[in-house]
Protein backbone atom coordinates (compact mmCIF):
# COMPACT_ATOMS: atom_id res chain seq x y z
CA UNK A 1 0.00 0.00 0.00
CA UNK A 2 1.41 3.38 -0.94
CA UNK A 3 1.99 6.24 1.50
CA UNK A 4 -0.78 8.38 0.04
CA UNK A 5 -3.46 5.75 0.56
CA UNK A 6 -2.15 4.85 4.03
CA UNK A 7 -2.31 8.45 5.28
CA UNK A 8 -5.77 8.83 3.72
CA UNK A 9 -6.99 5.76 5.62
CA UNK A 10 -5.44 7.17 8.78
CA UNK A 11 -7.35 10.41 8.22
CA UNK A 12 -10.64 8.55 7.81
CA UNK A 13 -9.96 6.51 10.95
CA UNK A 14 -9.21 9.65 12.96
CA UNK A 15 -12.40 11.27 11.61
CA UNK A 16 -14.52 8.29 12.64
CA UNK A 17 -12.96 8.17 16.12
CA UNK A 18 -13.40 11.91 16.55
CA UNK A 19 -17.08 11.88 15.66
CA UNK A 20 -18.12 8.72 17.53
CA UNK A 21 -19.65 10.91 20.24
CA UNK A 22 -22.15 12.45 17.86
CA UNK A 23 -22.60 10.05 14.96
CA UNK A 24 -22.38 6.87 17.06
CA UNK A 25 -25.72 7.28 18.85
CA UNK A 26 -27.49 8.01 15.57
CA UNK A 27 -26.07 4.91 13.89
CA UNK A 28 -26.61 2.65 16.91
CA UNK A 29 -30.16 3.95 17.37
CA UNK A 30 -30.89 3.26 13.72
CA UNK A 31 -29.64 -0.28 14.18
CA UNK A 32 -32.08 -0.80 17.06
CA UNK A 33 -29.78 -0.67 20.08
CA UNK A 34 -31.24 0.52 23.37
CA UNK A 35 -30.47 3.70 25.27
CA UNK A 36 -28.05 1.90 27.60
CA UNK A 37 -25.91 0.72 24.70
CA UNK A 38 -25.98 4.13 23.05
CA UNK A 39 -25.08 6.21 26.12
CA UNK A 40 -21.44 5.08 26.16
CA UNK A 41 -20.73 7.02 22.95
CA UNK A 42 -21.50 10.39 24.59
CA UNK A 43 -18.40 10.02 26.80
CA UNK A 44 -16.07 10.38 23.81
CA UNK A 45 -16.80 14.07 23.21
CA UNK A 46 -13.34 15.08 24.40
CA UNK A 47 -11.81 13.32 21.36
CA UNK A 48 -13.55 15.55 18.82
CA UNK A 49 -11.01 18.38 18.53
CA UNK A 50 -7.75 16.36 18.80
CA UNK A 51 -8.97 13.80 16.27
CA UNK A 52 -10.09 16.55 13.90
CA UNK A 53 -6.61 18.05 14.00
CA UNK A 54 -5.01 14.63 13.49
CA UNK A 55 -7.33 13.75 10.61
CA UNK A 56 -6.62 16.94 8.72
CA UNK A 57 -2.88 16.68 9.36
CA UNK A 58 -2.92 13.16 7.90
CA UNK A 59 -5.07 14.22 4.94
CA UNK A 60 -2.83 17.24 4.38
CA UNK A 61 0.17 14.93 4.33
CA UNK A 62 -1.58 12.70 1.81
CA UNK A 63 -2.31 15.70 -0.42
CA UNK A 64 1.31 16.82 -0.12
CA UNK A 65 2.55 13.38 -1.14
CA UNK A 66 0.09 13.29 -4.04
CA UNK A 67 0.54 16.77 -5.52
CA UNK A 68 4.05 17.90 -4.55
CA UNK A 69 6.36 19.26 -7.23
CA UNK A 70 9.03 16.92 -8.46
CA UNK A 71 7.01 13.82 -7.61
CA UNK A 72 8.10 11.00 -9.92
CA UNK A 73 4.59 9.62 -10.01
CA UNK A 74 3.17 12.94 -11.26
CA UNK A 75 5.60 13.38 -14.15
CA UNK A 76 4.44 12.54 -17.67
CA UNK A 77 7.54 10.48 -18.45
CA UNK A 78 6.85 8.00 -15.67
CA UNK A 79 3.10 7.77 -16.09
CA UNK A 80 2.77 4.03 -16.57
CA UNK A 81 -0.56 3.28 -14.91
CA UNK A 82 -2.86 6.32 -15.30
CA UNK A 83 -5.93 4.47 -13.99
CA UNK A 84 -4.26 3.66 -10.68
CA UNK A 85 -3.05 7.25 -10.33
CA UNK A 86 -6.56 8.59 -10.98
CA UNK A 87 -8.11 6.08 -8.59
CA UNK A 88 -5.73 7.14 -5.80
CA UNK A 89 -6.65 10.80 -6.33
CA UNK A 90 -10.36 9.97 -6.26
CA UNK A 91 -9.91 8.02 -3.02
CA UNK A 92 -8.11 10.96 -1.44
CA UNK A 93 -10.86 13.45 -2.34
CA UNK A 94 -13.59 11.07 -1.14
CA UNK A 95 -11.73 10.56 2.16
CA UNK A 96 -11.50 14.33 2.62
CA UNK A 97 -15.20 14.78 1.91
CA UNK A 98 -16.11 12.03 4.36
CA UNK A 99 -13.91 13.57 7.06
CA UNK A 100 -15.56 16.98 6.52
CA UNK A 101 -19.05 15.48 6.75
CA UNK A 102 -18.19 13.59 9.94
CA UNK A 103 -16.77 16.67 11.64
CA UNK A 104 -19.47 19.10 10.51
CA UNK A 105 -22.36 16.81 11.54
CA UNK A 106 -22.33 17.69 15.29
CA UNK A 107 -22.73 21.39 14.47
CA UNK A 108 -25.77 20.80 12.24
CA UNK A 109 -27.98 19.50 15.05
Amino acid sequence: MNKEKLTGLGGITAAVLGSVCCVGPVILGGLGFGVGAISFARDFGFLHLPMMVLAFLLLGTAFYIRYRKGNKENSLACEVVPRKRKRNGTFLWIATGLALILFIYPYLR
